[in-house]
């Protein structure tokens, strides 16, 4: 079965170590996953983490996939998107309010942010989901209300602490998506196939930091069908990067 992973990383971990193109795909063609997305959390600017990723998705076209990311407190986040999204012809934004440091829910220099994004197609928004207090389901799926028009994708289920409550969050917000890395509840897994539909739920493997196995596993262990499968591990992915 095809494998695309719609949530990785690039660039130097919290540890220091460092990571490139060649060694993301290298790690994830051993698991059979032939395309990912990638964003950059670290660097001297956002600008800078930016250009690592647009660089990986000229050297390595049809695989990487980029996503600009994005921080409101910066003096222009809009022009950065603009270049993201419309110079560097990346598929889509990522938004970290835990490791930036501010609530969504107060910060208003998302909303033209958002605004810039609805002008693009083919496109979508990623954010951390599920470490309290920056970033919480009920905080982001305001968001989503709002930005009918956008796809978002809230990446780790909301991690340990929000499994359940961001399935309940955005079970009737249809422009949300969840991406799977790092949640091992069981429950949460299939409760989130079972009330959001497979067709909402994408495999991710926040690589370097998750061990990619394991990610993979763990989707076989709990029966879904081939049909589910086929959605959770390429199609929707697929869908969200405008292929």
């Amino acid at each position: 079965m095809l494998m695309y992973d719609i949530h990785s990383h690039l660039g130097k971990t919290s540890s220091g170590d460092e990571n490139t193109p060649k060694k993301l795909i290298e790690d994830l063609k051993k698991y059979g996953v032939t395309k990912v997305g990638i964003s950059c959390l670290s660097g001297a600017s956002t600008e800078y983490q930016n250009n690592l990723v647009h660089r990986a998705m000229k050297e390595h076209p049809g695989v990487i996939y980029g996503y600009g990311f994005i921080h409101p407190k910066e003096p222009d986040p809009v022009s950065e998107v603009h270049r993201c999204l419309g110079d560097l012809k990346m598929n889509g934004i990522k938004l970290h309010s835990w490791k930036h440091g501010y609530y969504p829910d107060n910060t208003p220099a998302l909303i033209p942010i958002f605004d810039a994004v609805s002008l693009y197609r083919d496109v979508h928004v990623q954010m951390h989901v599920g470490t309290a207090p920056f970033s919480t389901p009920y905080t982001w799926v305001e968001y989503a209300k709002r930005f009918p028009g956008i796809k978002f994708l809230f990446t780790h289920t909301g991690y340990y602490e929000f499994g359940l409550s961001t399935i309940e969050a955005v079970k009737d917000t249809k422009n949300v998506w969840v991406e799977t890395s790092g949640q091992m509840d069981v429950e949460v897994l299939r409760r989130s196939v079972e009330i959001l539909g497979a067709e909402r739920v994408c495999f991710g493997t926040d690589w370097p930091y998750k061990p990619i196995n394991v990610e993979i596993e763990k989707f076989y262990e709990l029966g879904f069908s081939e049909k589910e499968l086929e959605h959770i591990f390429y199609k929707n992915a697929a869908y969200l990067w405008g292929l």
